[in-house]
């Protein structure tokens, strides 16, 4: 084995033989801490000096042979280089046996009477010896020799002054307050101290190069270095780690293994059992680790605690009071006996606990012994919980809870810790948190629930569908004088509302959208959840969008993410949707889902994941709406979720059908019970989406027809939410019952809410296609009018495809091209590669109106150039179809302007009239008449 830093000592050891070789005898006390290599370095000169031609006796102390009278003796004279009649001469004179009880206390310094002649006798032998060859004699581990064979080697040490033997010692370098007498016989004679220190930093790289390149060993030799404290001991189990790793030189390490750790107890186990049993101490006292917690934590004096604690920071192990590494850390826990561990912790957690220390530092080690016995370690661990959620540790605080569950004494205290641990496990996935609900059922009864403690038990059960969540929420509300206030019982309502429907918001609270709006922004019945249900309600009968965005983002700038606040947030970014301003309704969504990613709140991310996805989808992004359903559904395993499963399964499969991708999705069940959720009235819409999109027509009808009934029976007939009619007149049009169509169209636009730029876009889109011919180019400009202004790019390419395919059925070819084109625009600058596969048809037009391409597109770049601004906004709605009076209407000019632009516009283009002007006109998005949707948001 390669030495590395031990040249000095090897040829002062050198130098020492050569001395003793003239007759002046010398002894050397090799001295180091635990594997510092003094046993290595004993071997390398006994190398050498048996090279140089000395005689070598070598022996070896240990610890379990300590009362093994004359066994290291006996060692010595068994070397094979001894001659056999000296060996026969000195057998018997060494004879050993084991210590007798009158021999415990056997002083190596003074010997008895009795043995006075032995003991001659075999110093006698080595010095003849030593007379015709150089004697070396080599003891390693000194502190274990037996005290027979300790007094022989003293005696011995006396009378080499002349002679030419070299007696080399090591020792273990430990601290202690007091020596041994026999340590200061031998250090009272003249002698030579060799000390080991660890290796330094470019000693480390001088060994891991003989395993590594040199560059390699080099660059990381200060980490190796910190984490095995120069020993080399650590650092061959190191570097042997890494090259078991099989990983190249260039690559880094990759920390401590198997190797390392039995190295570390390897450490510990070679000599005094305090070692082993003070480092368990300081592994289990971490942080708080000193001489004074090491005594209390397992009974050794505080002196002797720090004696030991010296001798582990001299080996490496430790670095000031704890583990250089926590591989070392777990390898001296892993030693323990489970139940020895057990023990240690519940311990060390009640030591810290009357110390005052962090309530999360005494539940560490309760969870450690699996024990929270006795009222101090429950409230310990309730205390750590607290702690735990306010840094936003959910999993941590899960852990406490469920310790001290078991370990409090009487059922309230149980029901505030379930309680607790409801709405932690509920916030990260609310099905693991259903275990909770019967017992909490059940202190709800016996009056030990109540309140605002009451609502996350009704909450629960709304979310799981659970036919009990009714009956519950009449058992809250009946003491609601007593019991709740008023903030609690619209608490409850919000939450049956966002998922059942708008009733729940009428009756008891006399929350009415018209008289929301009239109320000042924030202050809606003085509450967040009141606010939340009348804005939301506004939203869906679309009044007054601007009060209702003014009054959403109050709410949003007012309160803060949490368990109680996410059914109200939901419902308030849902009226953003529903009020047309999907772009603040993006960003108040992208903002809160970085809150709830901060706190580690999977059911958060998931739910405002779902929403994200709903706005991606209202605005036409059918591509990101279709991955972040996915993404929603994948947050939470399937049970999970509940009845609100429906919210991001209706997304994804109405993001896909949208994509032209009508493939099944992949089997999921859903809960029977979210059928009769709104959910599940939207997951009925979706599904007569993806019904009609594969021609299956009857199943599409039921669909529709069932979610039609079912949002008249849960007060949520409106077409904002679920525009079922319209898409069932759909339906009818392609069984050719354009009469049944028409009517359900027109009722559709007859209904609350039907004011909205997408609802009434699409029913006259609808409205349109079941019509009289004649009528059809009317309607559908009108739907292409409502839908720019609603953010809906694909339902725009429809209408606009539409009216292309009415212009070109009328002979009007050029109006025809343009609409095609401005469909096509829209598929290609808002939509993914899948949209452009659908087809967008281009009108077949008669020879005497086509002409080629490029001569279309000089004319278009001609038009571009010589109009004016005012003049192209007119000229192109008028390409469009519009009439004078709708130009006029829609960029707030008389019509007497409109004809003056017109005249000279044909003029400049050399064109007879409207039908002449040239297709592609840009639309220009710089006037609220061309596009008035984003201006109107921004104006909002």
């Amino acid at each position: 084995m390669t030495l590395v830093e031990r040249d000095r000592p090897i040829d002062h050891l050198e130098q020492l033989l050569s001395e003793s070789r003239t007759g002046r005898g010398q002894v050397a006390l090799i001295s180091g801490g635990l594997a510092s290599g003094k046993t290595a370095l004993l071997d390398a000169f006994t190398d050498r000096a048996t090279a140089s031609g000395a005689l070598v006796l070598s022996a070896t102390g240990s610890r379990a042979e300590r009362t093994l009278q004359m066994g290291v003796l006996d060692q010595l004279f068994r070397s094979p280089a001894l001659p056999p009649q000296v060996a026969h001469d000195a057998a018997d004179l060494v004879t050993v046996s084991a210590q007798g009880p009158d021999e415990e206390d056997l002083d190596p310094v003074t010997i008895r009477r009795s043995h006075v002649s032995r003991v001659h006798g075999i110093c006698s032998v080595l010095l003849d010896l030593s007379r015709e060859h150089p004697l070396v004699v080599t003891i390693d581990d000194l502190q274990f020799v037996d005290g027979a064979s300790l007094q022989v080697l003293l005696y011995l040490q006396r009378r080499i002054r002349t002679a030419r033997i070299m007696i080399v010692f090591s020792e273990w370098d430990r601290r202690r307050t007091s020596l041994p007498r026999s340590h200061a016989e031998l250090t009272r004679r003249p002698h030579h101290v060799i000390k080991l220190p660890m290796l330094s930093e470019e000693g480390v790289a001088q060994l891991a190069a003989e395993h590594l390149d040199p560059a390699t060993a080099l660059h990381l030799a200060p980490r190796l270095h910190q984490w095995s404290g120069g020993n080399p001991l650590l650092l061959r189990a190191l570097l042997q780690d890494r090259t078991a790793t099989g990983l190249s030189d260039a690559a880094e390490t990759p920390g401590p293994g198997a190797a390392f750790a039995r190295a570390v107890l390897s450490c510990l186990h070679r000599w005094d059992p305090l070692l082993p049993e003070v480092a368990r101490a300081l592994a289990v006292l971490g942080d708080y680790s000193s001489p004074s917690m090491v005594r209390r934590l397992i009974g050794v004096e505080i002196g002797t605690a720090a004696q030991v604690i010296g001798v582990l920071q001299e080996a490496g192990l430790l670095r000031d009071l704890t583990f250089r590494h926590q591989a070392a850390r777990a390898a001296v826990l892993g030693s323990l006996e489970p139940a020895d561990r057990t023990l240690l912790h519940q311990r060390a957690a009640a030591i810290l606990r009357e110390h005052g220390v962090a309530a999360s530092d005494v539940a560490h080690h309760l969870i450690a012994a699996d024990s929270g016995e006795g009222q101090w370690a429950a409230q310990a661990l309730r205390e750590a919980a607290q702690e735990a959620l306010a840094m936003n540790r959910p999993e941590f605080a899960v852990q406490c809870l469920t310790l001290a569950l078991g370990a409090c004494s009487d059922e309230q205290s149980r029901t505030a810790v379930r309680r607790t641990l409801m709405r932690i496990e509920w916030r990260a996935n609310p099905s693991a948190a259903a275990r909770h609900l019967p017992p909490l059922h059940n202190a709800l009864r016996a009056g030990t629930l109540s309140g605002r403690d009451a609502v996350l038990l009704v909450r629960h059960l709304l979310w799981q569908g659970s036919p009990e969540a009714e009956t519950v929420a009449k058992e809250v509300f009946r003491d609601a004088d007593e019991q709740c206030d008023i903030e609690t019982m619209a608490e409850v309502r919000l939450t049956q509302a966002w998922i059942h429907g708008l009733s729940p918001l009428a009756g008891d609270t006399g929350l009415e959208a018209p008289a929301a709006l009239e109320k000042k922004p924030g202050k809606a019945n003085g509450n967040l959840w009141a606010q939340a249900g009348a804005t939301l309600a506004a939203a869906l009968a679309a009044q007054n969008s601007g009060r209702v965005v003014d009054n959403a983002e109050h709410i949003l700038r007012s309160c803060q993410l949490d368990d109680r606040t996410l059914e109200a947030i939901a419902c308030v970014l849902t009226a953003l949707i529903y009020a047309g301003r999907s772009d603040l309704a993006a960003a108040w969504c992208d903002s809160l889902s970085q809150d709830a990613e901060r706190h580690g709140a999977g059911t958060w991310q998931a739910v405002l994941t779902a929403l994200r996805a709903e706005i991606n989808l209202r605005q036409g992004n059918v591509a990101q709406a279709a991955a972040q359903a996915r993404d929603a559904l994948d947050r939470l395993p399937a049970q999970a979720w509940g009845v609100v499963v429906g919210l991001p399964l209706s997304t994804a499969i109405l993001a896909d059908t949208a994509m032209g991708r009508h493939t099944p999705l992949p089997e999921r069940a859903v809960p029977p019970a979210m059928f009769d959720s709104i959910f599940g009235m939207r997951y009925l819409h979706a599904r007569g989406h993806r019904h009609f999109a594969n021609n299956r027509v009857l199943a599409a009808i039921n669909d529709f027809q069932r979610c039609g009934d079912q949002a008249q029976q849960q007060g949520a007939d409106l077409p904002v939410l679920v525009p079922w009619r319209t898409d069932l007149a759909q339906a009818h049009i392609r069984m050719n019952q354009l009469q049944t169509a028409r009517e359900l169209a027109e009722e559709e636009l007859g209904r609350p809410g039907a004011e909205s730029p997408a609802v009434r876009g699409h029913a006259l889109r609808v409205l349109a296609a079941a019509s009289d011919p004649k009528l059809r180019s009317a309607l559908l400009r009108k739907a292409v009018d409502a839908l720019q202004d609603s953010g809906d790019r694909v339902e725009l390419s429809y209408a606009l495809n539409e009216l292309s395919q009415v212009h070109h059925e009328q002979g009007h070819y050029h109006r025809a091209r343009v609409a095609a084109r401005q469909a096509a625009r829209e598929v290609r600058t808002h939509h993914p590669k899948e949209l452009l596969s659908q087809p967008l048809v281009r009108p077949d037009r008669p020879d005497r109106h086509d002409r080629h391409d490029d001569d279309s597109e000089s004319a278009v770049s001609a038009s571009e150039s010589v109009l004016s601004d005012a003049e192209r906004r007119v000229a192109t709605l008028a390409a469009l179809g519009h009439t004078n009076r709708e130009i006029s209407r829609r960029l707030f000019i008389t019509i007497s302007t409109v004809e003056q632009h017109l005249t000279r516009v044909y003029r400049k283009l050399n064109v007879s009239g409207r039908g002449d002007l040239p297709a592609g006109l840009t639309v220009h998005r710089d006037h609220p008449a061309v596009s008035a949707g984003p201006h109107k948001s921004q104006a909002c």
